[in-house]
């Protein structure tokens, strides 16, 4: 749903929900009223609002640095494939060209695959979780342990592999978060008493009392709508899009053209060292 839309909706619903209210306030309790009534009334109404607003700013809080810290650990995880794949640049030719067809398969295999599957479900995708593996079986061969396991830019190649692994778990494990029922239960509930204690504040004019009392509840529904929209970084309407994953596909274009570039000079200058030799 989007963004717009939902917000939109729970305004119409809290809106309707306070016009009714005030006019059913107005309907029985007119005239009913002891002396008093208002002074003892209007001192709970403050303190359950003062309540019901700190809890709400506070949920409101907690749940953008969730989903800021999700949105930052998509971002780093994407540099650092780009970050490997400049880097593979500077192994052996074999080695470096298996490994940019792998960091490919990983990026395609998020795109298409893993993000639709956090999004309904919260957990990862076997294409995605065997490019993975396939990165650390890369560096594990007998072969390439002999030769260059212990060289500076392999080393540097597995410590990037671990953080990317690492940044992967983390995304599947914020894609499975969200709010408790309880936590929305105490929020609409708190809400909806504050709303309620407000009916039974009487006034004459009954057309700026509904209007009044429609403002605090539509904030409240516009609040309501951005926890909810921001409490699954991975689902609903504000989701995270794979947009950083294939911003790396773009950089990985960029280095193979460099590395086709430099690959056709060597050619040349070699073609031209065996001319003057000859």
């Amino acid at each position: 749903m989007n963004i717009v839309l939902l917000i939109f909706l729970g305004a119409v619903a809290a809106t309707g929900f306070a016009t009714a209210g005030v006019w059913l306030g107005h309907r029985f309790l007119r005239g009913r009223i002891a002396e008093g009534h208002h002074e003892v009334l209007l001192a709970l109404f403050q303190t359950g609002g003062t309540l019901h607003a700190v809890f709400l700013a506070f949920l409101v809080v907690a749940v953008w640095q969730s989903y800021d810290t999700a949105r930052g650990n998509v971002a780093e995880e994407a540099s650092a494939l780009a970050t490997l794949y400049r880097t593979s640049a500077g192994m052996e030719v074999n080695t470096g060209g298996e490994l940019r067809k792998l960091l490919r398969q990983y990026v395609q295999a998020v795109i298409e695959d893993e993000w639709a599957v956090q999004a309904k479900s919260g957990s990862a995708s076997p294409r995605a979780r065997a490019a993975g593996l396939a990165m650390y079986r890369l560096f594990g061969r007998e072969g390439l342990a002999s030769k260059q396991n212990d060289s500076a830019i392999n080393a540097a190649a597995l410590e990037i592999i671990a953080q990317i692994q690492s940044d992967r778990n983390k995304r599947t494990l914020q894609s499975e978060d969200s709010l408790p029922a309880i936590i929305w239960f105490a929020a609409i509930g708190s809400g909806t008493i504050v709303l309620a204690m407000s009916f039974f504040l009487i006034s004459e004019q009954v057309a700026r009392q509904m209007i009044l009392t429609s403002i605090i509840a539509s904030t409240i529904a516009l609040l309501l709508c951005t926890t909810f929209a921001l409490s699954r970084p991975f689902f609903g309407p504000l989701a995270l899009q794979p947009e950083p994953f294939k911003h790396s596909l773009q950089v990985f274009d960029a280095v193979d053209a460099a590395l086709g570039t430099m690959g056709s000079r060597l050619v040349r200058k070699s073609l031209y060292a065996a001319a003057f030799a000859r």
